[in-house]
Order: structure tokens, then C-alpha cells, then sequence
């Protein structure tokens, strides 16, 4: 074995996992908290399939006059293969946040995080372990791995530029994030230097009131990590159907990949979203479009409207 290599973990709703973009987008929300889940199975067509899972909680801890201090907890989880190959990332993010007068707002953030990377070995086959034509799991395997799991410290970075009018729905985000700064070792064999390159992102999400109930939204995202590239983008309609609920088709495109349509709903504090990502590369031969299904869910806690005799900084 010369070398195992691997890419972080993406999805399709990734305005619904801030934090995997950049950190400085820890507490740029409307609310005071905010708490995130996102399940992702991917290619179940094929006999490697992938199971992400993705965890956030992020909220505003300190505001004076036009600043504001956020922090933020996640993990993610990923799991794949006959060898339940995982990668598990637990860590932390805080953001400093310098409001531009009552409609803008620049972000910066930083990330510390924990990362393991494993496999069952129990669960592979090797040629050693076959004798004539039979196969006994308990020979040797011939194979020398040094261990099964590997862990690391990782290091982010991010800025981020909000825009929110008052007394609109209208509001853009673009940002940028560097993770694996550090490019942590992460491998599993000591005689080697296996390492993780940098994760460059760079990320807009908005949406321009259009009329009364109505809203015009955009994303889009790219990142770079070694030789792979990711770019995706979409657009969609927000349409109030009541005072309390709102919904919202879209249609993205993760370029040379997947076609994904994606519906959500909000509800009060609660958001929920669908996607399913339709395979359009050369892998579809396998899986025969079927790419993966994505939900998210998110909650927010909104903060008491302050009393009007009182100054408040508009855009947190």
C-alpha cells in the first residue's frame, strides 16, 4: 500500500451547515440561537454506499454597540464501505462580528477541531487468507496496517460579508474558509506521512424580497481540496403561505456531477429541507442516476423585540 487519500465530506444543502464553509459564519443568523442536523445517504445503488451525519449548535454570546462575539460546537460523521471506513470531526468556532453601519456587517472566524480517521479490518478479505479454494479468516492476512485509527488536531479560518436590510427578508452572505491548516497526519501506518491538504471554500447565500409573500433566493459554493473540486449552485422561489409558514423549491446543480431538487419548509422556528441528488457523471453506469437523499433540519430561538425607547444595533 502506497498511500490512502480522501477528501472531506460535502452536501447538497450546505446553506444548512454554515460552519463546514467557513467559520466565520458562526452566529450570522437571525435569532440568538441556532441548532442544525444533516443526514446524507449517497449512492445506495452501489455496493459502496455513504452515510453522512453532520451536527451544529452556534450562538450569540456577547453583543456590544456594533460587535458581536459567537460561538459554535459541531461534528460530523462519515462512514463508507465493506471496512466501515469513517471520518469523525468534533470541534469548536468563534467568530468576531463588526456591524458596517445598520444593513452590513464582517465576520471573521476561527476553528479548532479533533479528527479521527478508522477502519474494520475484520471485515476485509486477503489473498493470504485463501487456501486452495477455500477462504478461513483465521490465517494471517500478510498485511502489516501499524493501527486502525488515526486521530489529529485540525486548524480553520474564515471571513464572511452579511448583508440584511431592516424590515426585509432580503440578505446575502458570501465567505470564504480554509480548513486543515495545519494539514494534519492522519494515517495509518507510522512509516509514512500521509497527510490532509487544505480545504479552500468559497460560498454566497441569499434571498431578495420580491413582493409581499414572496422571495427570490441563490447559492452557490466551490471548494478545492488537493486535486478535487467541487462547484455548486442553484436558484429557487420562497413563497409565504401563512403568517407562520413559508416554503421553498429550488433547483442546483453540482457541476459535472448530480441535477438537485430541493424542498423546504418553514414553520416557526423550525426549518426542514429535502434534496436528492440526481447523477449525471460517468458513475451513473452504476447507479443509474440515483445519486443521494439530504435532509436537514434546523431550529432557531428569536430573540424579544426590544423596547423602542431603547438603541439596538439593526443587524444583530
Amino acid at each position: 500500500m502506497n498511500g490512502l487519500r480522501g477528501q472531506d465530506l460535502h452536501y447538497s444543502q450546505f446553506y444548512h451547515n454554515p460552519l463546514h464553509l467557513s467559520p466565520a459564519l458562526t452566529g450570522i443568523f437571525r435569532g440568538d440561537l441556532r441548532a442544525a442536523a444533516s443526514y446524507r445517504s449517497q449512492w445506495k445503488s452501489v455496493p459502496v454506499s455513504y452515510q453522512t451525519f453532520a451536527g451544529t449548535v452556534d450562538w450569540k454570546t456577547l453583543k456590544r454597540d456594533a460587535n458581536l462575539l459567537s460561538v459554535g460546537l459541531q461534528i460530523q460523521h462519515d462512514g463508507a464501505g465493506d471496512a466501515s471506513l469513517t471520518w469523525t470531526q468534533v470541534g469548536a468556532t468563534a467568530s468576531v462580528a463588526h456591524a458596517l453601519g445598520e444593513r452590513q456587517a464582517l465576520s471573521a472566524g476561527v476553528g479548532l477541531a479533533v479528527a479521527q480517521r478508522s477502519f474494520d479490518i475484520s471485515k476485509l478479505t486477503f489473498k493470504n487468507q485463501w487456501a486452495g479454494d477455500q477462504f478461513s479468516s483465521s490465517l494471517p492476512t500478510g498485511e502489516d496496517f501499524g493501527k486502525n485509527s488515526g486521530f489529529a488536531p485540525t486548524l480553520s479560518a474564515g471571513l464572511n460579508w452579511h448583508y440584511e436590510p431592516a424590515q426585509s427578508r432580503t440578505r446575502l452572505d458570501i465567505g470564504a474558509g480554509a480548513f486543515h491548516l495545519n494539514t494534519p497526519k492522519v494515517n495509518f501506518r507510522d512509516d509514512t506521512d500521509q497527510r490532509l491538504p487544505m480545504r479552500l471554500a468559497l460560498m454566497f447565500s441569499g434571498a431578495m424580497q420580491t413582493g409581499e409573500f414572496t422571495d427570490v433566493v441563490v447559492f452557490g459554493a466551490t471548494q478545492q481540496m488537493g486535486k478535487a473540486r467541487e462547484i455548486l449552485a442553484g436558484a429557487g422561489v420562497r413563497r409565504a403561505v401563512s403568517e407562520d409558514v413559508a416554503v421553498q423549491f429550488t433547483l442546483g446543480t453540482r457541476v459535472g456531477d448530480a441535477i438537485i431538487p430541493a424542498f423546504q419548509v418553514d414553520w416557526l422556528n423550525w426549518t426542514a429541507g429535502l434534496s436528492y441528488d440526481l447523477n449525471t457523471s460517468d458513475f451513473d453506469v452504476a447507479t443509474r442516476g440515483r445519486g443521494g437523499i439530504e435532509i436537514a433540519v434546523v431550529y432557531r430561538t428569536l430573540p424579544v423585540p426590544p423596547v423602542k425607547t431603547f438603541k439596538s444595533c439593526p443587524i444583530f
